[in-house]
Parts: structure tokens; C-alpha cells; sequence
């Protein structure tokens, strides 16, 4: 599959730029398990290609599939809309629907647009990742259009062969073409996840590079978003 240029995994709750109801609950997780089928196979190459108009051999060389889709869940005024979600995710994982639930603070909504927020990460049982975000309604965060605000949270996260790739793809990308920008960088990780953030500040949209070092569990939820 090829995605549109410029284009972010998104559910209605990302166009709407609001976090879903309770009653909405059910709709909300059938449109993130389409969303994830859609994303799941895309030609990683030709996607970097379209996002940012530079995709030579030696940078589509490191690159090994997708890890995740990373879906914007809308803004939030308590923190227990999105505890909420959480317990929702946990009655799925409890009747078999998904292997792993986990949830923690975000950390790049904070330090790049002045707003607390939320991840949730799962696994499916056919082993599909799936990160989910959501951010409090604050500040100059709230100001931004809901479309814009789905554009720097959701995202495609992309693996690579190697640790050390991540470092330099983030150093090549940002480097090589003006428009983007790495914006986070974490190496081996408490779960031995290494992984960055660029952002692409024509489009403003964002791309994830990461690399899981071989462990049991899930590899996921790292909680660096």
C-alpha cells in the first residue's frame, strides 16, 4: 500500500480534534483497528519518499517495516476521559481482543507544545502495535486547528536493522533535507527501545524511526510520546 503525500493515520476523533465519549467508545476502536490494517503494510521507502521528497538507497536501506501506527485521539479536559479509554482497552485485552494494554504521560506534547497528554499502547492478537495519544485542551495547544493538531501527533513509526541506524537516519534526514526537523532522541531505553522523532515543518507532520532490541513481552509502549 501506498499512503497519500503527506498523510497521517486518523480517526474521526483525530479530525475532530476532540476525544471521543464513553458512548462512542465502541465506534472509536473499530475505526482504529481499520486505520491500523490500512497502515500496516505500507512500502516504507515510497512513504518516506512522499513525506518528505527524499528517500536515497542508503537511507531506504535501514529501513524494515513498519513498527506502529501512532493515532491522535483528539484533546481532552480531564484526565479521566482518558483513564476512561484505558479501562475500555483493558475489558478488550480481558476478553482476548488485544494481548497488551499500557498507558503512561507523554513526553514530547509537553516539551514541544506547552501541553500534558497521554499514551496508550497495545498489541493486537495477531500482533499488530498500535500507539494512541491524546493531549489536554490548554494553552496555546487549544489555539491550533484540530487538523493540525492530528498532523503532529499521529504518525507512522518505522523500524530499522540496528540501533545505531536510528541515530543516523535522524542525523541524515535532518541534515540533507531543510523542512525537517528532529524534534526527540532516546537510546536504549529502559525496555532497550531506541527511537526519534522528526518533524517535518512544511506539512507538519511527523515520522517515527525505531529500533526494538530482541526481548520478551510486547517491545511496545515505550512511552516516548
Amino acid at each position: 500500500m501506498n499512503a497519500p503525500a503527506g498523510s497521517s493515520p486518523a480517526i474521526t476523533a483525530t479530525r475532530d480534534g476532540r476525544f471521543p465519549d464513553r458512548p462512542g467508545f465502541d465506534r472509536t476502536w473499530e475505526e482504529i483497528l481499520q486505520t491500523s490494517a490500512a497502515w500496516r503494510d505500507i512500502d516504507c521507502g515510497q512513504y518516506l519518499a512522499a513525506w518528505c521528497g527524499h528517500a536515497p538507497d542508503h537511507v531506504v536501506g535501514r529501513l524494515a517495516g513498519v513498527n506502529h501506527v501512532g493515532i491522535y485521539m483528539g484533546d481532552y479536559d480531564s484526565d479521566d476521559e482518558v483513564f476512561g479509554w484505558n479501562a475500555y482497552l483493558n475489558d478488550l485485552r480481558a476478553s482476548g481482543r488485544i494481548a497488551t494494554v499500557e498507558m503512561g504521560p507523554s513526553y514530547i506534547s509537553p516539551r514541544q507544545y506547552g501541553t500534558p497528554g497521554w499514551w496508550n499502547a497495545i498489541v493486537l492478537s495477531d500482533g499488530r502495535a498500535v500507539e494512541m495519544f491524546a493531549c489536554r485542551r490548554f494553552g496555546s495547544w487549544a489555539d491550533r486547528s484540530a487538523d493540525e493538531r492530528g498532523r503532529l501527533m499521529s504518525h507512522v513509526a518505522i523500524d530499522v536493522h540496528a540501533d545505531t541506524d536510528v541515530r543516523y537516519l535522524l542525523d541524515v534526514l535532518d541534515r540533507d533535507v531543510d523542512h525537517l526537523e528532529n524534534i526527540a532522541f532516546t537510546e536504549a531505553d529502559e525496555l532497550g527501545h531506541t527511537y526519534g522523532h522528526l518533524r517535518n515543518n512544511d506539512s507538519g507532520t511527523v515520522l517515527e524511526i525505531v529500533y526494538e532490541a530482541p526481548r520478551g513481552g510486547t517491545g511496545h509502549g515505550d512511552g516516548g510520546h
